[in-house]
């Protein structure tokens, strides 16, 4: 789709660029850390969320989990298995390495499903990024059937993080 408009925002320690169209979210239902920013487009029926994991919410999730994984899989897995468990049916990808041209050490995986039996199935774009010593988890969440254009926008927002 080429998002219009990008402008670069900040959170926290980092910026990255996403649309301008999008709003402002003081809740987002979607979010797992309590650091987190929202921003919602009523017209494409989009939200896109980026959350921040230090290493004190990070002992946490490793701990609930009991295994054994460095940061960045904890809090990916741990993501995927919180939404995975939020639907009543799904379908996830396979865990990827980020595309080399995000230029970030991190993982995607899209999740695909639906909370109600005869809704329309949601996806959700799940890229957990490592950046400065912290984990970011970045989502893009819309209406499956819109989803398509976008994966290639998600992944060049990933790409304009800096710290």
């Amino acid at each position: 789709m080429n998002f219009p408009e990008l402008t670069r925002y900040n959170f926290n320690d980092i910026s990255y660029m996403h649309p301008q169209f999008m709003v402002m979210d003081e809740y987002s239902s979607h979010a797992i850390s309590e650091n987190s920013e929202s921003y919602l487009s009523y017209d494409l029926d989009l939200e896109f969320c980026v959350e921040l994991f230090n290493q004190s919410s990070i002992d946490v999730i490793k701990y609930a989990l009991d295994v054994e994984k460095d940061n960045l899989n904890a809090v990916h897995d741990n993501h995927v298995q919180v939404r995975e468990n939020s639907l009543n049916e799904y379908s996830t990808s396979i865990k990827k390495p980020l595309p080399t041209k995000t230029g970030r050490k991190g993982f995607v995986q899209v999740i695909n499903g639906n909370t109600y039996s005869d809704g329309e199935d949601t996806s959700y774009f799940i890229a957990t990024v490592e950046a400065g010593g912290e984990c970011y988890v970045f989502q893009l969440i819309g209406i499956r059937s819109n989803m398509g254009y976008l994966y290639d926008d998600f992944i060049n927002i990933i790409s304009s993080i800096e710290i």
